[in-house]
């Protein structure tokens, strides 16, 4: 019954969630977020139906969905990166980069692994797998609250919501991860209950900062973020300039 009850108020937010958006007309605004939540919504009215009648299934159907999701994430944070980087174009175009490197790094790794992994896939891997992703998104999301918050970089509502739920969620998940690595089998049943009514926090959370659309302040005219970037990317213009001529002047004959 609890896991019911669990399952039916997790449809329900997700789905306010959703119309709210709509009827807001802010669901493009965060298009990525939200897609990631109608993905959550769509397996999550397949997979419980699964784990009820379909036990035998079940594992199959949670780890490939589960992989999807976890790979799903990454899009939330490039979401939540390209809002509070919009007005800083600069800054904004070398965190898509770095992001970009970082993601085909992580999911290069997976393949490796899922290749040389004799069970194929889902196979013993897949934990490990979830979790190095957890990881890095987890520390995508913590450079970036590091970086706006040394640079007293105005956010809204909207976005605050999205980093604290998200955070929330990539914290709960890492702590059942590791402990489901620590103690095997044993930790799943209370997995089975950790995970949901964490995943209700986060709900309750995004429910709550995205009710309605509140865009972030407008940020001053001589932003030190952008300031810090330009000088950053002219420094380096300096050195690459620099090292190219001693490298000319060093196989000229």
């Amino acid at each position: 019954m609890l896991a019911s009850a669990i399952w039916l108020t997790a449809l329900i937010l997700e789905a306010v969630l959703l119309v709210r958006a709509i009827q807001g007309a802010f669901l493009r605004r965060y298009l990525l977020f939200y897609l990631y939540l109608c993905s959550v919504l769509l397996i999550d009215l397949t997979i419980f139906p699964v784990y009820r009648w379909f036990p035998r299934a079940y594992p199959y159907a949670y780890w490939y969905s589960q992989f999807f999701l976890v790979a799903s994430g990454c899009a939330v944070v490039w979401e939540i990166y390209r809002v509070a980087l919009k007005p800083y174009p600069g800054a904004a175009r070398m965190a898509k980069n770095v992001l970009a490197f970082l993601f085909v790094v992580s999911f290069s790794r997976i393949v490796v692994k899922a290749w040389t992994d004799p069970r194929g896939f889902p196979g013993g891997t897949t934990l490990e797998t979830e979790r190095d992703l957890r990881v890095v998104q987890s520390a995508l999301l913590l450079g970036l609250v590091a970086l706006l918050s040394y640079y007293a970089v105005p956010v809204g509502k909207n976005l605050k919501g999205m980093i604290l739920g998200f955070g929330v969620f990539l914290g709960t998940s890492l702590v059942n991860l590791t402990a489901r690595s620590y103690f095997g089998e044993t930790f799943q049943k209370a997995w089975l209950y950790i995970q949901p009514l964490s995943y209700l926090a986060v709900l309750g959370i995004w429910v709550v900062t995205l009710w309605s659309y509140a865009p972030a302040p407008e940020p001053p005219a001589e932003s030190r973020l952008e300031v810090s970037y330009q000088t950053l990317l002219a420094s380096t213009r300096r050195r690459f300039a620099s090292t190219r001529t001693r490298v000319a002047r060093a196989i000229r004959p």
